[in-house]
């Protein structure tokens, strides 16, 4: 969980909504802004009244209007907005509650991936160990075919039957250990780890199983935290309506504006210099309606996706809590079944093993029952690791 960088991925997706929530509250704030001019001295345009409009002589002077240093305060506050701001922000508050349910979901998928990937690693490691059983078992079977064929009472196809099924039982241990490695490497890859990283396990595949009855298995599924984004996103999409439908409304805010103007910086905040205006900022949107409608048309479809989606999304989260619970009961019988099937299987083996040292049976026959031991032993382990994964699937098919 601190590593796997998937889930990193969504605890950022739930920083950056968190940021934007932040963000639209700032909307309803006053807008501040302080500016400042600086406007070098030049020359300005000569005004010439002619002679006798003021006098006999002609007069001449320069308007000069423009101060060299301006300093100007500029606020807005918004009053009414027509729900403008306050859908804006319901939108990024939904986001947030989708994020967020959405990580919780990232992080029961990586906790079920983790047990699927364990107890894979754990059984190829058990399976590691039947083959070298069977290696051990065939390596004695070639011992006694070797000895009863220098005393004469096998033939020389006993030895080499014995020989090939030691060869066998050889290649299946090195496919055994091959399959443990490429179950490590899963494993260190869902745990976020250096794929050099060794790796010692500890456990076993008689782990405990769900914990829960079908039934409230059933009520917990609709709280499903993938399921109940859906039910964010509606709200997201609804929101986006009702600020679409907004966009033709009037807004209302309060202006104002301060400024001072002076050529000497040292006195430019004199009163003196200072002018200012306030005022009540009323905007019509004239022209904003059919753009506005089209974005309505657009979030209401996107609300009807979302209750479609939830649907869909319920309907296959029951299907895959069915399909885990129905796979869950079917390996727990199997597991009953063959837990039975081994103890027949070794007690045939010990039969099989003083029959042949007493020549009443072949080596093959003999082969045969230690054969259909290690395979008996193998299934029963490949039913205790489907029974753990069903328990673990049936549990996040549910949410939990």
């Amino acid at each position: 969980m601190a590593n796997n960088e998937g889930l990193k991925v969504a605890k950022e997706r739930v920083v950056e909504t968190q940021a934007r929530v932040q963000e639209s509250k700032t909307s309803f704030l006053p807008q501040v802004n302080l500016g400042y001019n600086f406007t070098p001295s030049q020359r300005f345009p000569v005004i010439r009244i002619p002679a006798g409009v003021f006098g006999p002589e002609e007069q001449t002077f320069q308007a000069g209007f423009s101060q060299r240093n301006q300093l100007q305060l500029f606020l807005s506050q918004p009053i009414y907005t027509g729900g403008r701001l306050n859908n804006a922000y319901g939108i990024t508050t939904a986001s947030l509650d989708a994020s967020k349910l959405e990580l919780d979901r990232t992080r029961q998928e990586i906790e079920y991936r983790v047990v699927e990937t364990f107890y894979a690693a754990l059984m190829n490691e058990r399976g590691v160990a039947v083959a070298d059983e069977q290696i051990r078992i065939s390596e004695k079977q070639l011992e006694l075919a070797k000895v009863r064929f220098e005393s004469g009472t096998v033939a020389r196809l006993d030895v080499l039957q014995a020989e090939v099924e030691l060869a066998n039982a050889r290649a299946r241990r090195i496919q055994a250990r091959a399959q443990v490695e490429t179950a490590m490497q899963a494993l260190r890859g869902v745990l976020s780890l250096p794929q050099s990283q060794p790796l010692t396990l500890q456990g076993s595949l008689d782990e405990p199983v769900v914990g829960h009855a079908r039934n409230e298995l059933d009520q917990l599924l609709p709280k499903r935290p993938d399921l109940l984004a859906f039910t964010a996103r509606r709200e997201m999409a609804e929101y986006a309506s009702h600020l679409a439908q907004s966009e033709w409304k009037p807004s209302l805010s309060f202006t104002g504006n301060m400024q001072y103007q002076q050529d000497s910086i040292g006195s430019l905040l004199a009163r003196d210099n200072q002018s200012y205006a306030f005022g009540i900022a009323l905007n019509v949107p004239l022209f904003a309606a059919p753009g506005a409608a089209a974005r309505r048309s657009v979030a209401q479809s996107q609300m009807r996706q979302a209750e479609h989606g939830l649907r869909f999304a319920t309907d296959n989260a029951r299907l895959e809590l069915e399909s885990a619970w129905t796979q869950l009961e079917a390996s727990a019988e199997v597991v009953a079944t063959q837990e039975k099937a081994l103890e027949l299987a070794r007690e045939s083996v010990s039969i099989a093993q003083v029959s042949y040292e007493s020549g009443v049976i072949t080596s093959a026959e003999l082969n045969d029952a230690q054969v259909r031991l290690l395979q008996t032993e193998w299934l029963l382990m490949q039913a205790k690791y489907a029974r753990i994964t069903a328990a673990a699937r049936a549990k996040v098919a549910a949410g939990i």
